[in-house]
């Protein structure tokens, strides 16, 4: 990367940067509801099951009604009820909200994020930076997610910005590998502190931000 590239656009990941992701609530009220263990409810969330959901290759009822076979329970739950279970697993990063609320102002700001139509409602409804963006790319509309190299290339092609003048922030390391392999800009975000010091010294025309 050229360390005096001009960056002209963000691209923030949502899950684990703009929200925190904490499903221990809601497997704890399915198990009760379904009358299963909290390790069941784990195991039938297989990871096949959830990225075909979150590829948009499954509608919320598809999903729904296949994690009720793999938890194979006496009980019935409705879909609405699962549904409140299913969105009550996001909750705000104040820090890092605020941060991009900054960058608006300046720069236009495009969401990169593997999500599912249900908690892209719920994030619509609950959190307005989802309003405050240029737009996104959203694995379940696209039908790839990251790390596949698809997802990169159409959120490139829709910012109209070229790799080199994006960054990028993502929790996953290997979703910020393969941004890279793009010629995209990156930090890993971990916390904002670190987040911070990382932007000041790699980018330090993007400090007045914090």
């Amino acid at each position: 990367m050229n360390p005096h590239q001009i960056i002209k656009t963000i691209f923030f990941d949502i899950g684990g940067v703009l929200v925190k992701v904490d499903s221990s609530d809601s497997i704890q009220k399915l198990s009760r509801k379904l009358g299963v263990s909290t390790e069941k409810i784990r195991q039938g969330m297989t990871r096949e099951l959830l990225n075909d959901y979150e590829k948009g290759y499954l509608t919320s009822n598809q999903f729904y009604e296949q994690l009720l076979i793999n938890y194979d329970s006496k009980h019935t739950m409705d879909m609405e009820t699962f549904k409140g279970f299913w969105l009550d697993v996001l909750f705000p990063c104040t820090e890092s909200m605020a941060f991009l609320e900054r960058v608006t102002k300046d720069f236009p700001v495009w969401l990169l994020s593997n999500t599912n139509d249900f908690h892209y409602d719920l994030l619509m409804q609950d959190f307005p930076f989802m309003k405050c963006v240029e737009g996104g790319t959203y694995s379940f509309m696209v039908g790839s997610m990251k790390p596949e190299p698809l997802i990169y290339e159409i959120a490139i092609k829709k910012s109209g910005f070229r790799p080199e003048e994006i960054l990028f922030i993502d929790d996953l390391e290997a979703n910020v590998q393969a941004a890279q392999n793009q010629g995209i800009n990156t930090i890993h975000y971990v916390d904002f502190s670190s987040f911070s010091q990382e932007l000041s010294q790699r980018f330090p025309e993007l400090g007045y931000l914090l």
